[in-house]
């Protein structure tokens, strides 16, 4: 049956337009695609930045230029936990660079299997999967487990959530101490498609990851995608998904993943240093949950590190604070964490009518509920 196609997220570098990648479906003819076209303004990166004094620097020299931290009041949350290893965070993109110094050190590792032994050992239908998969044209099992980030995005997200923090390179993630499983389903010229991506969903749901950051989106409603974020539902994971950059109301638009509704999903909008909404952000009070920080938005970027702006920024900000949140207390289910980041946003008059909370992301507020006794904040309905 042939699929709906999708395009991953647009976004904006150093104010140079990017398009990530058309992502055409497959079917027994093959669908037309576009190729990947990447702009680099080169403009270099200061270390002078947004943070007041008094907050933490932790020898990352691009840590003063994260605004989107000190927004998102992440060193708060940090009193209380910077994360755990055995919270599992999923991106289904275009890979990772695993050689990154920031990136490497928190890796999911899949410690059942054996690496280049060419077995299956944990009997799980991949063999050698080690930190992940490649899934581009690929089938359950088949393929091959190198999932190498050839065009940047998958590496850029997968930062801005978990990059490691306190090592004096770069900067770090809202999450340092949580574990990046990478699940790859563009190829090197940033092309794939829906069904590699609902592999690259169900390898995460089967193999212990505990949120799950969809940065792409696509026009008209894909069943075999559904189901697979209903298997994600069945599996207690935090479901996190940009809402798009087009500038439009998904409410009256048909954009997926985003316009899923979940109980344990969040869609994301973008906003800009002063909480209103960013200009080319989709939005939707019925399909758009809540809103984070989307605009040069700072991350590792090939051998370098880079501001961007997108929703698809945005979106691993948030699920990285349901990654602290679950780290905090793992007793919460996916549906609870979602309830306590809606109920705890900042709210905005700009986002009023625009977004579902009517607010920003604010991951001390949903810290302090998160390990409070009765959750309190959830008491608000929406």
């Amino acid at each position: 049956m042939p699929r709906n196609s999708l395009y991953s997220l647009r976004f904006f570098r150093n104010f140079a337009f990017v398009f990530l990648a058309v992502l055409a479906a497959r079917s027994a003819s093959a669908s037309p695609v576009r190729p990947i076209d990447i702009q680099r303004a080169g403009r270099g990166l200061s270390t002078r930045g947004y943070l007041a004094a008094g907050q933490p620097v932790a020898g990352d020299p691009y840590l003063p230029q994260s605004w989107h931290l000190q927004a998102s009041r992440v060193f708060d949350a940090w009193n209380v936990t910077r994360g755990d290893r055995r919270v599992v965070l999923a991106f289904v993109d275009s890979g990772i660079d695993y050689h990154n110094p920031d990136i490497a050190p928190n890796l999911w590792r899949n410690f059942r299997e054996i690496p280049g032994d060419h077995v299956d050992n944990d009997r799980n239908g991949f063999i050698d999967d080690i930190i992940g998969w490649n899934f581009v044209n690929g089938k359950w099992g088949v393929g091959v487990p190198d999932p190498l980030d050839r065009a940047g995005h998958g590496t850029f997200i997968s930062g801005i959530a978990a990059a490691a923090e306190g090592n004096g390179i770069g900067g770090a993630g809202v999450c340092p101490n949580c574990s990046i499983m990478t699940l790859r389903f563009l190829n090197h010229d940033g092309l794939g498609d829906t069904e590699d991506a609902i592999l690259g969903i169900r390898y995460a749901v089967h193999n212990g990851a505990s949120v799950l950051n969809l940065s792409f989106a696509g026009e008209g409603y894909d069943k075999d995608l559904h189901d697979a974020l209903v298997e994600a539902s069945a599996r207690d994971i935090v479901v996190v998904a940009a809402a798009g950059n087009d500038g439009i109301n998904n409410d009256k638009d048909e954009i997926y993943p985003a316009n899923y509704i979940f109980p344990n999903m969040l869609t994301v909008a973008a906003t800009d240093p002063r909480g209103r909404l960013w200009e080319n952000s989709n939005w939707g009070l019925r399909h758009v949950q809540i809103a984070a920080p989307g605009t040069d938005i700072i991350g590792p970027w090939f051998k370098a590190w880079d501001t961007g702006s997108g929703t698809s920024l945005a979106a691993p900000i948030v699920a990285a604070a349901a990654g602290l949140i679950r780290s905090a207390n793992p007793r919460l289910n996916a549906p609870q964490v979602v309830a306590i980041l809606m109920s705890t946003v900042r709210h905005s008059i700009a986002l009023e009518g625009k977004i579902r909370s009517a607010g920003v992301l604010d991951v001390g507020a949903a810290m302090r509920c998160a390990v409070t006794q009765g959750l309190p904040c959830i008491r608000r309905q929406f």
